[in-house]
């Protein structure tokens, strides 16, 4: 088993290569508006959990399908340019943070703006 720095480190090689790897297919133009955001290693270096995001939350299916069906490529690409025992396999998340940080981020200018009115009031 690896230990957790070599694990994060693998992770962050894994994110900033198939970033890169997603830039360098103009054929899927789809590639382009995605953005890797982590990329989660088992213990064992066996399999990837990648996290993708995207501006625009109605290609959420269509990029998680075409990220799926690229993933034996991305793994290549992997295999290729990182220096790996083991390529692991990848599975591909869509990562909804960015969406919540923006609910969260409304709903406390919501409660700010009525703390102000209220205050206005008394």
């Amino acid at each position: 088993m690896v230990d957790d720095k070599r694990k994060k480190r693998i992770g962050e090689m894994i994110k900033h290569e198939l970033a890169s790897a997603l830039l360098r297919h103009p054929e899927q133009p789809l590639f382009a508006r995605i953005t890797i955001t982590s990329a989660d290693v088992s213990p064992d270096l066996s399999m990837a959990r990648v996290y993708f995001s995207l501006f625009d939350d109605s290609k959420i299916k269509e990029s998680k399908a075409a990220l799926q069906a690229a993933a034996g490529l991305l793994r290549k690409t992997l295999a290729v340019n990182l220096n790996l025992r083991v390529t692991p396999r990848l599975s591909v998340f869509y990562d909804n943070s960015v969406r919540r940080g923006q609910e969260i981020s409304r709903l406390i200018d919501m409660a700010i703006a009525s703390d102000d009115e209220k205050k206005r009031e008394e």
